[in-house]
């Protein structure tokens, strides 16, 4: 009944929930125009990899907080409140400490001190989220985890008194501390919030399969554009920082389908029910899949109007290609992450990284460019997406590509 009610709660509001998508990318993205207008390419490119590291520490910090949380609110076991706090608030800041001083000797040219705090600050807005979609607020909890933090960074931009990294990611943290704020009020006066924290609910701990896989995402996301800071000129990282963000268009569907299909895929797993768990999954790809698609039409349409420069339509055509194929096996991650098998998408994120890392290496700075990072990124993220696709198909019996969706409508069980 349970898995039912969420999976018609999720086709009702795929559509709502792509058009709040697509209005957070949109205002993502005038953030970082606006801010590449305000400070300069050069200066937006060397911001554009401090918050990449402080998106990266956010995920490591969180001992995998965010993805457990939604899963056991969502499966029927509860969290306990003790779990909540631990995992929340106390263990990230443990953790956040120790990490300080080595950053430091390691790294000493980098604002770590508010690089940390702004990935505590990341990650606390993150778990509030998995705690308000468990709630049932599905579009609430998209704007606060997806846009509060870059609309935080904006804001820490124009109210800055000195426009440098550290101080920048300080100020920005006082609006997404007043983000956090609100949104742990709605939670605790949620009328259902006392039916989720259970005495003897899920424990505190670390979810080392979901920390992993989300420290391995968080990097997957953001290594190119972090490499790139040490490959290219500033400019050259703003510029290619900027198509990423159009390209990523194309991607805007993934996020929708995943935060849509989550809540029934994890239902339908924890009561063992296949065929649910197959509907839940096609559904999935359905909503990443066909919008990506059309996205991706469009921007290859608009091409000449994004940039005029040979090098950069190249750089986009490349990174468009890249999240149309991220779309085809969207419904992958999800399923491996809340179905027990979180250990895939860990080895397989790992995987990718290592590879754009090793081909970096071997080809140099020297013949890389703009072109040749946007192709190495986008193989190594593909044939990541392959992998886990047919891991997950091998050990579950599950095809979770789009294709399968469109192949038929209904359902499609394979057993292994």
């Amino acid at each position: 009944m349970m898995i039912a009610k969420l999976t018609k709660f999720a086709q009702q509001h795929a559509v709502g929930a792509m058009a709040l998508r697509a209005a957070i990318v949109g205002l993502n993205f005038a953030v970082m125009i606006g801010l590449a207008a305000y400070l300069g390419l050069a200066a937006f490119g060397a911001l554009a990899v401090v918050w990449g590291l402080a998106l990266v520490a956010a995920t490591v910090l969180s001992l995998g907080g965010p993805l457990m949380l939604l899963r056991h609110l969502t499966d029927g076991r509860g969290v306990s409140s003790l779990a909540i706090i631990l995992q929340v608030m106390l263990a990230p800041l443990v953790l956040a400490g120790l990490a300080y001083p080595v950053l430091c000797a390691v790294f000493p040219d980098l604002p770590w001190l508010p690089i940390l705090a702004m990935g505590l600050g990341i990650n606390l807005v993150t778990c509030l989220a998995s705690i308000m979609r468990a709630l049932g607020s599905l579009q609430m909890s998209m704007a606060l985890r997806d846009a509060g933090p870059q609309v935080a960074l904006g804001l820490g931009v124009l109210t800055s008194p000195y426009l440098i990294d550290g101080a920048i990611l300080i100020q920005g943290l006082f609006w997404l501390g007043l983000l956090a704020v609100a949104a742990a009020a709605w939670c605790v006066h949620h009328p259902e919030f006392d039916g989720l924290i259970r005495p003897r609910g899920e424990p505190a701990g670390v979810a080392w399969s979901l920390w992993g896989t989300a420290i391995l995402g968080m990097g997957l996301a953001q290594v190119d554009i972090i490499a790139a800071g040490h490959l290219l000129t500033p400019e050259q990282v703003g510029i290619y920082a900027l198509l990423r963000r159009i390209a990523n268009l194309v991607a805007l569907p993934i996020s929708v389908a995943t935060w849509v299909s989550a809540a029934p895929v994890s239902a339908a797993f924890g009561a063992g029910n296949h065929v649910q768990l197959q509907r839940a999954s096609v559904k999935g790809s359905r909503i990443a899949f066909v919008p990506a698609l059309v996205l991706f039409c469009i921007g290859l349409v608009a091409l000449p109007m994004i940039t005029d420069s040979i090098q950069g339509r190249w750089v986009f055509i490349v990174l468009l290609t890249g999240a149309l194929v991220q779309a085809v096996f969207a419904s992958s991650f999800t399923v491996a992450t809340l179905c027990a098998q979180a250990h895939l998408a860990a080895l397989t994120r790992l995987s990718s990284i290592l590879i754009y890392v090793t081909a970096v290496w071997i080809i140099g700075a020297a013949v890389l460019g703009p072109v040749g990072n946007a192709l190495i990124y986008v193989g190594a993220i593909s044939l990541g997406s392959f992998g886990l696709w047919l891991a997950v198909w091998q050990r579950m019996g599950l095809d979770t590509s789009a294709f399968v969706g469109l192949r038929r409508r209904g359902i499609v069980w394979r057993h292994s």
